[in-house]
């Protein structure tokens, strides 16, 4: 289950980056040209642009997702088993976040959160 939970996680992080990056492909050119450099504080307040665009692809949280897919994948390739927090804080993260925005695809996210709280629970039997 944590396998499956894992890979999940590392589809969710790789589908995100690729949707949103092929919508903003337009800014790569700013983003690599230093455009986003000494921002003035009220863009990062309200980010819009190139700025806006950086913030919901490359600094998102589809990164992280990615790398701890690959984690929970490789410990479970490994026979280690992954802490239900890990499950617990995720499905929490995805519920707040569907809370604050509906519709999202953040839902999708409770799929592995399920598959690492059971994973957990067997193990721990």
């Amino acid at each position: 289950m944590s396998l499956w939970a894992g890979r999940i996680l590392v589809v969710m992080g790789v589908g995100h980056l690729i949707a949103l990056g092929v919508q903003n492909v337009e800014y790569a050119d700013e983003w690599f040209g230093g455009a986003l450099w000494g921002l003035p504080r009220e863009e990062f307040a309200h980010p819009s642009g190139a700025n806006g665009a950086f913030w919901i692809v490359v600094a998102s949280f589809a990164v992280p997702l990615l790398l701890l897919g690959l984690l929970i994948s490789q410990l479970a390739r490994r026979g280690v088993a992954v802490p239900q927090s890990i499950g617990w804080g995720l499905a929490t993260w995805c519920l707040v976040g569907a809370a604050i925005l509906e519709p999202t695809p953040l839902l999708l996210g409770l799929v592995p959160a399920v598959l690492l709280i059971h994973a957990a629970r067997r193990t721990a039997e």
